[in-house]
């Protein structure tokens, strides 16, 4: 069975408010002590009917069977869009988008050494000297198998609540795809319990595990801001220092840049939570939704959008775990829009309008009409930001996106 006391997983840093005796809390009494009821996470939000989503499985199903192939290898967006799909109210339209998705069909790694669950540490991570995607995140197979054994014993909700709390710290690898994943699974799993949405989950786990990196942090430091913004105005940026962006081929390797700005391992611990932690997501997302108007309109559209997609995860997953593992999580979702913005923002940039004449209903139609797969996706994540905060800046990005993807 699965142990819920883990001793290695990430201590609370300064600044940032512990909850003690999470295992003890009933759900209802963790959700209140993260900032409300859980309509404050957004739960019942939708642009149509995303409730009616059984189409959701008939996707996964798909998706699923064709492995070990798939589209794109382990990036694949598919299973994240047809679930974005069923959430704006477009079901009808998700395996209809599965069976288009043009994309290159590249074979999944296959299992080859058994995780021990208690040395897993040994293998998270990517291979930082292959030469492809799918050899980076060899071991995702491996991992695949640990967490379809974890479900066959254990709630959803428990394996969650453990993995979460281990994989934080490494939620930038893969460019924020692990984590995403995973989001839009356990999203689904909430909504309705099937095959197909817990294999979906084991795959997003999978992926987050195989593809962890760790960001540079240097604790120890004394929270100093209680808004991102100002918090933001500390980050270093890679422009300034070095007058180009990072080398890579990727936002994966690019990312690796901020290694090399030494400031940059203060960044994690530079801001305090604020009690209420469903309004800490809303705060970051509409602060690196700002950050997207202005650099992700000028350059890197799609790094930037990550810098939102990533972070908003949290949204997703903290309303099924512990208080005290979705409270852990915040530093690395912060650090982790925080290392885009410092690896590709220009301090010329630009900003851009943040506000949109088109009503949600419409922005949602057009991402579907657009039909491109981060279109969608960050206008569903956008509609849902701005259900629980409406603030107009969610709404231009999303009209910017459309029209720019």
């Amino acid at each position: 069975m699965l142990e819920r006391k883990d001793p290695e997983r990430p201590s609370t840093r300064s600044g940032w408010i512990a909850l003690r005796g999470p295992e003890d809390m009933t759900r209802r009494q963790a959700l209140q002590l993260c900032g409300g009821a859980v309509a404050g996470w957004g739960l019942a939000y939708d642009v149509g009917a995303g409730e009616h989503d059984e189409q959701l499985d008939v996707a996964l199903q798909l998706l699923h069977r064709q492995e070990p192939e798939s589209k794109q290898g382990l990036s694949t967006h598919a299973p994240m869009v047809a679930e974005a799909l069923c959430r704006l109210g477009y079901s009808n339209h998700a395996v209809e988008w599965v069976n288009s998705y043009r994309a290159p069909m590249l074979r999944l790694p296959a299992p080859s050494t058994r995780i021990d669950p208690q040395n897993w540490r040994a293998a998270l991570g990517p291979n930082r000297k292959a030469k492809s995607w799918e050899e980076a995140n060899a071991r995702w197979a491996d991992w695949n198998e640990l967490f379809i054994a974890e479900l066959a014993e254990n709630r959803w909700q428990d394996v969650l609540d453990l993995w979460v709390s281990r994989l934080a710290p490494g939620m930038s690898g893969a460019a924020t795809h692990g984590v995403i994943r995973t989001a839009h699974a356990v999203r689904s799993l909430a909504r309705r319990e099937t095959h197909e949405r817990r294999g979906e989950l084991v795959r997003g786990l999978a992926y987050w595990a195989s593809s962890y990196e760790e960001l540079p942090a240097r604790p120890g430091k004394q929270a100093r801001f209680d808004q991102f913004a100002d918090a933001l105005a500390e980050v270093p940026l890679y422009w300034e220092a070095f007058g180009r962006r990072p080398e890579g081929r990727n936002i994966v390797e690019v990312l690796r840049g901020v290694h090399k700005l030494d400031r940059f391992g203060d960044v994690r611990d530079l801001m305090a939570v604020p009690a209420d932690l469903a309004g800490a997501i809303s705060a970051l997302t509409a602060t690196f939704t700002r950050v997207y108007l202005r650099h992700g309109t000028e350059h890197d559209t799609i790094a930037f959008v990550h810098a939102v997609t990533g972070p908003a995860s949290l949204r997703r997953l903290a309303p099924h775990v512990s208080a005290r593992v979705a409270r852990s999580a915040l530093p690395y979702a912060w650090q982790t829009a925080a290392a885009v913005f410092s690896a590709y923002a220009q301090a010329r940039d630009l900003r851009r309008a943040e506000e949109s004449k088109l009503t949600r209903e419409e922005l949602a139609a057009r991402a579907v009409t657009n039909g491109d797969e981060h279109a969608i996706k960050f206008t569903e994540v956008m509609l849902a930001e701005h259900k629980v905060n409406p603030d107009p800046i969610y709404l231009a990005a999303a009209e910017d996106v459309i029209t720019r993807v």
